[in-house]
Protein backbone atom coordinates (compact mmCIF):
# COMPACT_ATOMS: atom_id res chain seq x y z
CA UNK A 1 0.00 0.00 0.00
CA UNK A 2 2.97 2.29 0.42
CA UNK A 3 2.92 3.75 -3.10
CA UNK A 4 3.33 7.48 -2.70
CA UNK A 5 2.30 8.90 -6.06
CA UNK A 6 0.45 12.19 -5.58
CA UNK A 7 0.52 15.34 -3.50
CA UNK A 8 -2.18 16.41 -1.06
CA UNK A 9 -3.27 19.13 -3.50
CA UNK A 10 -4.28 16.38 -5.94
CA UNK A 11 -6.61 14.89 -3.34
CA UNK A 12 -8.21 18.28 -2.75
CA UNK A 13 -8.84 18.77 -6.47
CA UNK A 14 -10.02 15.18 -6.95
CA UNK A 15 -12.73 15.70 -4.37
CA UNK A 16 -13.70 19.12 -5.68
CA UNK A 17 -14.17 17.50 -9.10
CA UNK A 18 -15.73 14.19 -7.98
CA UNK A 19 -17.88 15.20 -5.01
CA UNK A 20 -18.38 18.55 -6.74
CA UNK A 21 -20.09 16.72 -9.60
CA UNK A 22 -22.29 14.92 -7.09
CA UNK A 23 -23.47 18.08 -5.33
CA UNK A 24 -23.49 20.37 -8.39
CA UNK A 25 -25.36 18.03 -10.73
CA UNK A 26 -27.04 15.16 -8.88
CA UNK A 27 -28.04 16.69 -5.55
CA UNK A 28 -29.44 20.09 -6.58
CA UNK A 29 -32.62 18.76 -8.29
CA UNK A 30 -33.41 16.66 -5.19
CA UNK A 31 -32.93 19.62 -2.82
CA UNK A 32 -35.12 21.86 -4.99
CA UNK A 33 -37.83 19.20 -5.24
CA UNK A 34 -38.06 18.78 -1.47
CA UNK A 35 -37.14 22.17 0.02
CA UNK A 36 -38.44 24.37 -2.82
CA UNK A 37 -37.75 28.05 -2.13
CA UNK A 38 -36.00 27.20 1.16
CA UNK A 39 -33.44 24.98 -0.58
CA UNK A 40 -30.72 27.63 -0.33
CA UNK A 41 -31.24 27.84 3.44
CA UNK A 42 -30.89 24.06 3.72
CA UNK A 43 -27.50 24.29 2.02
CA UNK A 44 -26.29 27.15 4.23
CA UNK A 45 -27.31 25.38 7.44
CA UNK A 46 -25.76 22.10 6.27
CA UNK A 47 -22.39 23.85 6.61
CA UNK A 48 -22.54 23.38 10.39
CA UNK A 49 -22.74 19.56 10.44
CA UNK A 50 -20.42 19.43 7.44
CA UNK A 51 -17.60 21.28 9.24
CA UNK A 52 -18.04 18.93 12.20
CA UNK A 53 -17.94 16.02 9.74
CA UNK A 54 -14.65 17.24 8.25
CA UNK A 55 -13.13 17.52 11.73
CA UNK A 56 -14.13 13.93 12.53
CA UNK A 57 -12.77 12.65 9.21
CA UNK A 58 -9.52 14.48 9.86
CA UNK A 59 -9.38 12.97 13.36
CA UNK A 60 -9.55 9.49 11.81
CA UNK A 61 -6.92 10.48 9.26
CA UNK A 62 -4.50 11.60 11.99
CA UNK A 63 -4.83 8.21 13.68
CA UNK A 64 -3.63 6.41 10.56
CA UNK A 65 0.02 5.49 10.11
CA UNK A 66 1.78 7.55 7.45
CA UNK A 67 1.84 4.55 5.08
CA UNK A 68 -1.79 3.59 5.73
CA UNK A 69 -5.17 4.27 4.31
CA UNK A 70 -8.33 3.12 6.05
CA UNK A 71 -8.44 -0.05 3.96
CA UNK A 72 -5.04 -1.33 5.04
CA UNK A 73 -5.83 -0.49 8.67
CA UNK A 74 -9.09 -2.41 8.57
CA UNK A 75 -7.39 -5.32 6.85
CA UNK A 76 -4.83 -5.47 9.63
CA UNK A 77 -7.42 -5.34 12.41
CA UNK A 78 -10.30 -7.31 10.92
CA UNK A 79 -8.85 -9.80 8.43
CA UNK A 80 -8.82 -12.70 10.88
CA UNK A 81 -12.53 -12.33 11.68
CA UNK A 82 -13.69 -12.36 8.06
CA UNK A 83 -15.47 -9.04 8.59
CA UNK A 84 -12.99 -7.40 6.26
CA UNK A 85 -14.29 -9.43 3.30
CA UNK A 86 -17.85 -8.23 3.97
CA UNK A 87 -16.56 -4.69 4.38
CA UNK A 88 -14.74 -4.84 1.03
CA UNK A 89 -17.78 -6.21 -0.81
CA UNK A 90 -20.17 -3.63 0.66
CA UNK A 91 -17.94 -0.65 -0.05
CA UNK A 92 -16.89 -1.94 -3.45
CA UNK A 93 -20.56 -2.30 -4.39
CA UNK A 94 -21.28 1.22 -3.14
CA UNK A 95 -18.57 2.74 -5.34
CA UNK A 96 -19.75 0.68 -8.32
CA UNK A 97 -23.33 1.90 -7.82
CA UNK A 98 -22.08 5.47 -7.46
CA UNK A 99 -20.26 5.19 -10.79
CA UNK A 100 -23.36 3.64 -12.39
CA UNK A 101 -25.58 6.51 -11.23
CA UNK A 102 -23.09 9.06 -12.54
CA UNK A 103 -22.88 7.38 -15.94
CA UNK A 104 -26.65 6.83 -16.23
CA UNK A 105 -27.44 10.40 -15.21
CA UNK A 106 -24.85 11.75 -17.63
CA UNK A 107 -26.39 9.98 -20.58
CA UNK A 108 -29.94 10.92 -19.66
CA UNK A 109 -28.67 14.49 -19.91
CA UNK A 110 -26.61 13.91 -23.05
CA UNK A 111 -29.41 12.08 -24.85
CA UNK A 112 -31.87 14.86 -24.03
CA UNK A 113 -29.59 17.61 -25.31
CA UNK A 114 -27.10 16.58 -27.98
CA UNK A 115 -26.70 12.81 -28.53
CA UNK A 116 -30.33 11.94 -29.26
CA UNK A 117 -29.38 10.52 -32.69
CA UNK A 118 -26.55 8.38 -31.27
CA UNK A 119 -27.43 4.93 -29.85
CA UNK A 120 -27.17 4.99 -26.07
CA UNK A 121 -24.91 1.93 -26.00
CA UNK A 122 -22.38 3.62 -28.29
CA UNK A 123 -22.18 6.73 -26.10
CA UNK A 124 -21.97 4.71 -22.90
CA UNK A 125 -19.33 2.36 -24.34
CA UNK A 126 -17.06 5.12 -25.64
CA UNK A 127 -17.17 7.14 -22.44
CA UNK A 128 -16.78 4.00 -20.33
CA UNK A 129 -13.65 2.98 -22.25
CA UNK A 130 -12.09 6.40 -21.66
CA UNK A 131 -12.78 6.10 -17.93
CA UNK A 132 -11.45 2.51 -17.94
CA UNK A 133 -8.15 3.69 -19.41
CA UNK A 134 -7.75 6.25 -16.62
CA UNK A 135 -8.64 3.74 -13.90
CA UNK A 136 -6.16 1.21 -15.28
CA UNK A 137 -3.39 3.83 -15.43
CA UNK A 138 -4.03 4.61 -11.77
CA UNK A 139 -4.50 7.40 -9.30
CA UNK A 140 -1.65 9.51 -10.68
CA UNK A 141 -3.26 9.69 -14.13
CA UNK A 142 -6.73 10.44 -12.74
CA UNK A 143 -5.43 13.16 -10.44
CA UNK A 144 -3.23 14.70 -13.15
CA UNK A 145 -6.16 14.95 -15.56
CA UNK A 146 -8.32 16.43 -12.79
CA UNK A 147 -5.56 18.94 -12.05
CA UNK A 148 -5.35 19.96 -15.73
CA UNK A 149 -9.08 20.38 -16.38
CA UNK A 150 -9.88 22.02 -13.04
CA UNK A 151 -8.92 25.59 -14.07
CA UNK A 152 -11.16 25.50 -17.16
CA UNK A 153 -14.03 23.90 -15.28
CA UNK A 154 -13.74 26.61 -12.62
CA UNK A 155 -13.53 29.41 -15.20
CA UNK A 156 -16.66 28.19 -16.98
CA UNK A 157 -18.45 28.03 -13.63
CA UNK A 158 -17.62 31.66 -12.86
CA UNK A 159 -18.54 32.61 -16.42
CA UNK A 160 -22.08 31.26 -16.20
CA UNK A 161 -22.53 32.49 -12.63
CA UNK A 162 -21.49 36.10 -13.19
CA UNK A 163 -22.61 36.22 -16.81
CA UNK A 164 -26.20 35.56 -15.79
CA UNK A 165 -26.24 38.23 -13.07
CA UNK A 166 -28.57 40.43 -15.11
CA UNK A 167 -31.12 37.60 -15.28
CA UNK A 168 -31.29 37.07 -11.52
CA UNK A 169 -34.03 38.40 -9.28
CA UNK A 170 -33.00 37.67 -5.70
CA UNK A 171 -36.40 38.70 -4.38
CA UNK A 172 -37.58 35.28 -5.55
CA UNK A 173 -35.57 33.74 -2.68
CA UNK A 174 -38.12 35.14 -0.22
CA UNK A 175 -40.28 34.69 1.81
CA UNK A 176 -38.58 31.88 3.70
CA UNK A 177 -40.34 29.08 5.59
CA UNK A 178 -43.53 29.84 3.71
CA UNK A 179 -44.69 26.24 4.19
CA UNK A 180 -43.10 25.61 7.58
CA UNK A 181 -39.78 23.99 8.51
CA UNK A 182 -40.30 20.43 7.29
CA UNK A 183 -39.20 21.09 3.71
CA UNK A 184 -36.13 22.91 4.99
CA UNK A 185 -35.15 19.89 7.12
CA UNK A 186 -35.68 17.52 4.19
CA UNK A 187 -33.34 19.70 2.14
CA UNK A 188 -30.68 19.28 4.82
CA UNK A 189 -30.76 15.51 4.29
CA UNK A 190 -29.93 15.80 0.59
CA UNK A 191 -27.32 18.49 1.06
CA UNK A 192 -25.49 16.43 3.69
CA UNK A 193 -25.82 13.26 1.59
CA UNK A 194 -23.64 14.88 -1.05
CA UNK A 195 -21.21 16.77 1.15
CA UNK A 196 -20.49 13.88 3.53
CA UNK A 197 -18.82 11.98 0.67
CA UNK A 198 -15.56 13.54 1.82
CA UNK A 199 -15.13 10.61 4.20
CA UNK A 200 -14.07 8.51 1.22
CA UNK A 201 -10.76 10.38 0.94
CA UNK A 202 -9.62 7.99 3.68
CA UNK A 203 -9.37 5.27 1.02
CA UNK A 204 -6.70 7.26 -0.84
CA UNK A 205 -4.36 8.53 1.86
CA UNK A 206 -1.75 5.82 1.26
CA UNK A 207 -1.01 7.39 -2.14
CA UNK A 208 -0.19 10.86 -0.76
CA UNK A 209 3.45 11.93 -0.43
CA UNK A 210 2.76 14.68 2.10
CA UNK A 211 0.17 15.18 4.84
CA UNK A 212 -3.33 16.56 4.47
CA UNK A 213 -4.00 19.82 6.30
CA UNK A 214 -7.22 20.59 8.14
CA UNK A 215 -7.34 24.18 6.88
CA UNK A 216 -7.27 23.01 3.26
CA UNK A 217 -9.87 20.32 3.89
CA UNK A 218 -12.17 22.97 5.36
CA UNK A 219 -11.51 25.18 2.32
CA UNK A 220 -12.43 22.26 0.04
CA UNK A 221 -15.59 21.82 2.12
CA UNK A 222 -16.52 25.49 1.70
CA UNK A 223 -15.94 25.23 -2.06
CA UNK A 224 -18.26 22.21 -2.20
CA UNK A 225 -20.95 24.13 -0.31
CA UNK A 226 -20.70 26.96 -2.84
CA UNK A 227 -20.88 24.42 -5.68
CA UNK A 228 -24.39 23.64 -4.43
CA UNK A 229 -25.36 27.12 -3.31
CA UNK A 230 -24.32 29.03 -6.44
CA UNK A 231 -26.35 27.18 -9.09
CA UNK A 232 -29.19 26.55 -6.64
CA UNK A 233 -29.63 30.26 -5.87
CA UNK A 234 -29.16 30.94 -9.58
CA UNK A 235 -31.94 28.52 -10.49
CA UNK A 236 -34.43 30.02 -8.02
CA UNK A 237 -33.54 33.63 -8.86
CA UNK A 238 -33.69 33.07 -12.63
CA UNK A 239 -36.52 30.58 -13.09
CA UNK A 240 -38.50 31.12 -9.90
CA UNK A 241 -39.02 28.48 -7.18
CA UNK A 242 -41.91 26.70 -8.91
CA UNK A 243 -40.19 26.34 -12.28
CA UNK A 244 -36.81 25.51 -10.70
CA UNK A 245 -38.27 22.48 -8.91
CA UNK A 246 -39.37 21.05 -12.27
CA UNK A 247 -35.88 21.17 -13.80
CA UNK A 248 -33.86 17.95 -13.91
CA UNK A 249 -30.58 19.79 -14.57
CA UNK A 250 -30.85 23.31 -13.10
CA UNK A 251 -27.12 24.03 -13.41
CA UNK A 252 -27.16 23.17 -17.12
CA UNK A 253 -30.36 25.10 -17.86
CA UNK A 254 -28.69 28.31 -16.68
CA UNK A 255 -26.19 27.99 -19.53
CA UNK A 256 -29.03 28.44 -22.01
CA UNK A 257 -29.70 31.93 -20.64
CA UNK A 258 -26.08 33.10 -20.91
CA UNK A 259 -25.33 35.83 -23.44
CA UNK A 260 -21.94 37.53 -23.71
CA UNK A 261 -23.19 40.08 -26.22
CA UNK A 262 -25.89 40.50 -28.83
CA UNK A 263 -23.94 38.29 -31.22
CA UNK A 264 -22.54 35.71 -28.75
CA UNK A 265 -25.32 33.53 -27.38
CA UNK A 266 -26.09 29.86 -26.71
CA UNK A 267 -22.86 29.07 -24.91
CA UNK A 268 -24.30 25.94 -23.34
CA UNK A 269 -21.87 23.83 -25.38
CA UNK A 270 -19.21 24.87 -22.85
CA UNK A 271 -21.12 23.00 -20.17
CA UNK A 272 -20.42 19.75 -22.03
CA UNK A 273 -16.74 20.07 -21.07
CA UNK A 274 -17.69 20.85 -17.47
CA UNK A 275 -20.10 17.96 -17.14
CA UNK A 276 -17.99 15.30 -18.84
CA UNK A 277 -14.86 16.35 -16.91
CA UNK A 278 -16.63 15.89 -13.58
CA UNK A 279 -18.27 12.63 -14.65
CA UNK A 280 -14.95 11.29 -15.96
CA UNK A 281 -13.12 11.99 -12.70
CA UNK A 282 -15.96 10.62 -10.58
CA UNK A 283 -16.41 7.38 -12.53
CA UNK A 284 -12.72 6.58 -12.99
CA UNK A 285 -11.94 7.37 -9.34
CA UNK A 286 -14.93 5.38 -8.00
CA UNK A 287 -14.00 2.25 -9.93
CA UNK A 288 -10.32 2.65 -9.11
CA UNK A 289 -11.31 2.50 -5.43
CA UNK A 290 -13.80 -0.33 -6.05
CA UNK A 291 -11.10 -2.41 -7.74
CA UNK A 292 -8.80 -1.73 -4.82
CA UNK A 293 -11.50 -2.97 -2.43
CA UNK A 294 -12.51 -6.11 -4.33
CA UNK A 295 -8.91 -7.18 -5.03
CA UNK A 296 -7.17 -5.86 -1.94
CA UNK A 297 -4.91 -8.90 -1.57
CA UNK A 298 -4.19 -9.52 -5.24
CA UNK A 299 -2.73 -7.86 -8.29
CA UNK A 300 -5.17 -8.86 -11.02
CA UNK A 301 -5.50 -7.15 -14.39
CA UNK A 302 -9.01 -8.43 -15.01
CA UNK A 303 -10.68 -6.69 -12.06
CA UNK A 304 -11.25 -3.29 -13.68
CA UNK A 305 -12.40 -4.65 -17.08
CA UNK A 306 -15.03 -6.77 -15.31
CA UNK A 307 -16.21 -3.80 -13.22
CA UNK A 308 -16.46 -1.61 -16.31
CA UNK A 309 -18.28 -4.36 -18.21
CA UNK A 310 -20.87 -4.48 -15.42
CA UNK A 311 -21.04 -0.68 -15.44
CA UNK A 312 -21.56 -0.38 -19.20
CA UNK A 313 -24.14 -3.19 -19.32
CA UNK A 314 -26.01 -1.68 -16.38
CA UNK A 315 -26.02 1.82 -17.85
CA UNK A 316 -27.24 0.45 -21.20
CA UNK A 317 -30.31 -1.23 -19.69
CA UNK A 318 -33.40 0.92 -20.40
CA UNK A 319 -34.67 2.83 -17.39
CA UNK A 320 -37.35 5.48 -17.49
CA UNK A 321 -35.86 8.86 -16.57
CA UNK A 322 -38.74 9.75 -14.25
CA UNK A 323 -38.44 6.53 -12.24
CA UNK A 324 -34.64 6.91 -12.17
CA UNK A 325 -34.88 10.39 -10.63
CA UNK A 326 -37.52 9.08 -8.21
CA UNK A 327 -35.12 6.30 -7.17
CA UNK A 328 -32.32 8.80 -6.54
CA UNK A 329 -34.43 11.18 -4.50
CA UNK A 330 -36.39 8.69 -2.42
CA UNK A 331 -33.92 5.84 -2.01
CA UNK A 332 -30.32 6.39 -3.05
CA UNK A 333 -29.59 9.78 -1.47
CA UNK A 334 -31.23 9.01 1.92
CA UNK A 335 -29.50 5.61 1.93
CA UNK A 336 -26.17 7.28 1.08
CA UNK A 337 -26.47 9.60 4.07
CA UNK A 338 -27.25 6.72 6.43
CA UNK A 339 -24.42 4.68 4.89
CA UNK A 340 -21.92 7.51 5.31
CA UNK A 341 -22.91 8.13 8.93
CA UNK A 342 -22.62 4.41 9.73
CA UNK A 343 -19.25 4.37 7.95
CA UNK A 344 -17.97 7.22 10.09
CA UNK A 345 -19.11 5.52 13.29
CA UNK A 346 -17.50 2.22 12.27
CA UNK A 347 -14.24 3.96 11.35
CA UNK A 348 -14.20 5.81 14.67
CA UNK A 349 -14.77 2.54 16.51
CA UNK A 350 -12.12 0.62 14.57
CA UNK A 351 -9.54 3.40 14.81
CA UNK A 352 -9.75 3.32 18.60
CA UNK A 353 -9.53 -0.44 18.95
CA UNK A 354 -6.48 -1.57 20.83
CA UNK A 355 -3.58 -1.58 18.42
CA UNK A 356 -1.02 0.61 16.72
CA UNK A 357 -1.96 4.26 16.32
CA UNK A 358 -0.29 7.24 14.85
CA UNK A 359 -1.09 10.88 15.27
CA UNK A 360 0.63 13.79 13.64
CA UNK A 361 -0.19 17.46 13.90
CA UNK A 362 -1.36 18.79 10.54
CA UNK A 363 -2.71 22.30 10.82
Amino acid sequence: MNQKMIQAVHIYILFIMSTGFMVHVLIIPAILSTANRDAWLSVIFSTIPFILWILLVFHIYKKLNTHDDILSLLKRKLSQSGVFIIFSIVFGAYFLISAFITLKYTFFWANANYTFEVPNFVSVLLFGLICLYASVKGIRTISTIAFLVFPLVSFFGFLVGFGNSKNKNYELLFPIFENGYIDFLHGLVYSCAGLFEMIFLLFLTSFIKDRLKIKWLILVGIILVFLILGPLVGAISQFGPEEATKLKNPAYEQWKLLEISEHITRLDFLSIFQWLSGAFVRISLSLFIADKLFLSNKRKKWGLPILYLLLIIGASIPWNATSFFYFLQNYFFPFSLIFQICTLLIFLLIIHLKGDQHEESST
